[in-house]
């Protein structure tokens, strides 16, 4: 079973939260969230695999600029290496300069598994929660990996 497959039977509870799209091309054009379960396996030739966040957030700007794509890119989850070996993402969320610029000044990271991402991305968008608070949750684990709540 693929990881997205494995990351939508995790989360398939949630689906009332589910505000996910999943990217693996900065051609095409995202205008909706993705369906449960997806349609379409992951592109092997993703430009994301083997990034940093940071790259992965500037190439969702690239992305949102290019194709007019209808997506937030201050807040994501990348599935790596990582998550076909443990079933965790990696969770970010840019911290912008609240002054006139508005520029990031940070991308905050949290590994957490996938039973908890569509609650602690809904709470990171509407600002009842950040990933430095999942952080710290993280922190109190042995694998610092988040569980959610």
């Amino acid at each position: 079973m693929q990881t997205i497959d494995l990351f939508i039977k995790e989360t398939r509870d949630e689906e009332e939260m589910w505000n996910i799209v999943f990217v693996d091309s900065i051609d095409d054009y995202y205008d909706e969230t993705s369906g449960v379960p997806g349609e379409d396996g992951s592109d092997p030739n993703s430009p994301f695999i083997g990034k940093t966040p940071q790259e992965c957030h500037q190439l969702l700007l690239k992305l949102r600029e290019d194709t007019e794509s209808e997506i937030f890119t201050d807040i994501f989850a990348i599935m790596d290496e990582r998550s076909t070996e443990d079933n965790t993402v990696l969770l970010v969320c840019a911290e912008r300069d609240s002054g006139g610029e508005n520029e990031v000044l940070a991308l905050a990271t949290v590994r957490a598994t996938f039973k908890a991402v569509p609650t602690a991305l809904m709470l990171y968008e509407t600002g009842h929660s950040s990933v430095g608070e999942d952080a710290e949750r993280a922190a109190r684990e042995k694998d610092n990996v988040f569980r959610g709540r």
